[in-house]
């Protein structure tokens, strides 16, 4: 395998390739690497889509979701922490097989009222929602919530619910609970 090669392959210049790689090896031993982190990441992915109970309400399986991230980042934090910190430079470089599988999550979570939304709710629900239901939004929502002192659990339900009343209607439970302490 050639520089060369590569780049004729992969559509750029030798340049291009250079600029981010040293040597033939160095790529190869990146695309392995991505494809070990690819493979991980869909047995984790499928684990966490194995808890959602299937006869369970929209809510409760977006919620069983949210309660799954902390266990996630807690048992594989090392690996996440290294996907992001090796793919998560720049947007343009996150795997695509990743949004994806947050993604597949996401709609078999919203599977129940796929139709009863528009097609531009759906999307900007499913949008609004991996904001918070995948490792990278859930520690960056974590470290808002310490530095305020708050619960990040607490505070992903509380934007959770408000997503789910915007688009699904408001529920008894949510109007019914203060949000926050009465001040002074």
């Amino acid at each position: 395998m050639t520089v060369q090669a590569i780049a004729s392959q992969s559509g750029v210049s030798k340049p291009t390739i250079y600029r981010y790689y040293n040597s033939p090896e160095e790529i190869e031993r990146d695309a392995f690497m991505s494809e070990i982190a690819a493979e991980r990441a869909v047995s984790i992915f499928n684990a966490v889509s194995q808890g959602i109970d299937q006869d369970a309400d929209v809510r409760q399986r977006v919620h069983s979701l949210a309660r799954a991230i902390p266990h996630l980042i807690k048992t594989n934090g090392a690996f996440l922490r290294a996907l992001m910190a090796h793919h998560y430079r720049r947007a343009e470089e996150r795997p695509e097989w990743f949004a994806s599988l947050a993604q597949q999550l996401i709609n078999n979570a919203l599977e129940p009222i796929r139709r009863q939304l528009t097609v531009q709710d759906y999307r900007t629900l499913c949008a609004l929602l991996s904001a918070h239901l995948v490792p990278d939004g859930y520690l960056i929502l974590e470290d808002r919530a310490n530095s305020f002192g708050v619960s990040a659990n607490e505070a992903s339900r509380i934007i959770l619910d408000l997503l789910l009343d915007r688009f699904l209607g408001a529920t008894s439970t949510l109007a019914a609970t203060p949000r926050y302490p009465a001040a002074g």
